[in-house]
């Protein structure tokens, strides 16, 4: 951009996501997960909703599977387990950890970015990346890629909630079926929010 408006001197709030140095703004990076954490924190918050699918009001001891381990579904995890969640499962794209009482989130990314791997890592099963996203749990968050739940897999997904924290993971065959079967969508559009509002006051 600057090469086209050498004279605009605004020219660096065309770019989100800039060191700190350089105009970019505290809390960008956990932003977006922030986001997803205050949309999931508020949708269980709401006890008739929570009746009609079976749960109980608020997050403590919800089951939370996150697929995709980037820095959304991190984030995502780390305030979903300090709010009370239990995130028993962990989704990256070669291979996938499980516990049923707990994964500690940050112990969990520290092994991973240092071996590139969760293979060793201790206290936790691993699974399958497929059969760990098929497991039953209460949220399950899509952090990774779009079209993840399809009509060739949407009978597979055992969840009460599905957070989109990613762009686009459902199909809309996938989310006529999960409405059917009255598991309640959080919509990418709306949990997707809070990078969206850091990044505007990036821009200005």
């Amino acid at each position: 951009y600057e090469a086209f408006v050498p004279d605009d001197l605004h020219a660096a709030a065309v770019v989100t996501g800039k060191p700190i140095s350089q105009g970019g703004i505290h809390g960008r990076e956990c932003a977006t997960g922030l986001g997803v954490f205050y949309g999931v924190r508020e949708c269980v918050s709401n006890a008739d909703d929570m009746a009609r699918l079976g749960l109980t009001p608020g997050l403590k001891n919800k089951r939370v599977i996150v697929q995709g381990f980037g820095n959304v579904g991190y984030w995502s995890a780390v305030f979903l387990e300090e709010a009370g969640a239990k995130v028993t499962g962990i989704i990256e794209y070669n291979g996938a950890i499980f516990n049923e009482n707990g994964i500690n989130v940050k112990e969990a990314k520290k092994y991973f970015q240092l071996h590139r791997t969760f293979t060793g890592f201790p206290d936790v099963e691993i699974v399958d990346a497929e059969r760990c996203f098929y497991r039953p749990c209460d949220i399950l968050v899509p952090a990774a890629l779009e079209r993840v739940i399809t009509s060739a897999n949407v009978h597979n997904i055992e969840t009460k909630i599905i957070a989109e924290a990613a762009n686009g993971p459902l199909t809309p065959v996938a989310e006529d079926v999960l409405q059917a079967r009255g598991i309640l969508v959080l919509p990418d559009v709306f949990l997707n929010a809070g990078g969206v509002t850091v990044s505007y006051f990036e821009w200005l």
